[in-house]
């Protein structure tokens, strides 16, 4: 039974990356920068602004997704306008000139499944190079920060911890990594955990427990993401998929094949 549900919610995994669809990127919706299609935007991480042109925050912000974009735009990374205040060639054409804007920009650009909802201007969201939406908000500086982190996984060290500091698990910070064997700081993690839910526990060791328990959660949420990246990979780039699988098993020996 267990094994059947396990199979069933990799087919769920799989269905839902294959699925990634976007809208929005015929010629009738350009306006302007270079042409995309989906299969240019597949593996890598895309950052939708929606904005307007009669929407003076979102023009105030374009000077911003421009330096931004002539940051970030040598990495796996796409940045891409979307205008939704309705059809405006003129008005685009006039802020794109003003601004110098480079990077591409369409009519109503988006997923076409799932988009984050929104009911205000300006509007941002990150999708991630597997087509998972892990950012959606009107913060820069969270915005940025989550370009940035889905970039890093995007072939980078697959450090199993997240964004947990290693404060009291400092040591551990070498042997959380995928292709480790993470056996034994795990089983430390488990043992603390126990001992702060413990009846004479002190508010050191509860204090402890707590960081052994936010660190056993990024390992398992590592490991969901890190399935899901096998099953996006084999069918895409099956070579790919067979290497991250070998250092899958070495972390998690007892997990079922993607």
């Amino acid at each position: 039974m267990k094994k059947m549900l396990v199979l069933a919610l990799l087919m769920a995994a799989a269905e839902a990356l294959a699925a990634v669809e976007w809208r929005g990127m015929g010629d009738g919706n350009h306006y302007s920068g270079p042409k995309i299609d989906a299969e240019f935007l597949d593996g890598k991480v895309v950052l939708v602004d929606c904005w307007g042109a009669y929407c003076p925050p979102c023009r105030a912000l374009l000077p911003t997704m421009e330096k931004f974009w002539q940051r970030m735009k040598s990495k796996p990374f796409v940045l891409v306008g979307s205008h939704c205040q309705g059809r405006e060639p003129e008005k685009v054409a006039a802020l794109v000139k003003e601004h110098r804007l480079t990077y591409p920009i369409y009519e109503r650009f988006g997923l076409a499944k799932d988009e984050p909802p929104f009911r205000g201007l300006p509007f941002m969201y990150v999708v991630d190079h597997r087509g998972k939406v892990v950012y959606a908000g009107r913060n820069e500086a969270e915005m940025e920060e989550a370009v940035e982190a889905a970039i890093k996984r995007i072939g980078g060290p697959r450090v199993l911890t997240g964004g947990v500091p290693l404060k009291k698990y400092k040591s551990f910070e070498k042997q959380l990594v995928l292709g480790k064997d993470i056996k034994r700081a795990v089983g430390k993690l488990e043992s603390d955990v126990k001992k702060g839910a413990s009846k004479g526990a002190t508010a050191v060791m509860k204090e402890q427990a707590a960081e052994a328990q936010a660190i056993l959660a990024a390992i398992q949420e590592a490991k969901q993401e890190l399935t899901e990246e096998i099953i996006y990979l084999k069918e895409r780039k099956p070579e790919e998929a067979r290497k991250l699988y070998k250092e899958f098993q070495i972390t998690f020996p007892s997990t079922k094949r993607p």
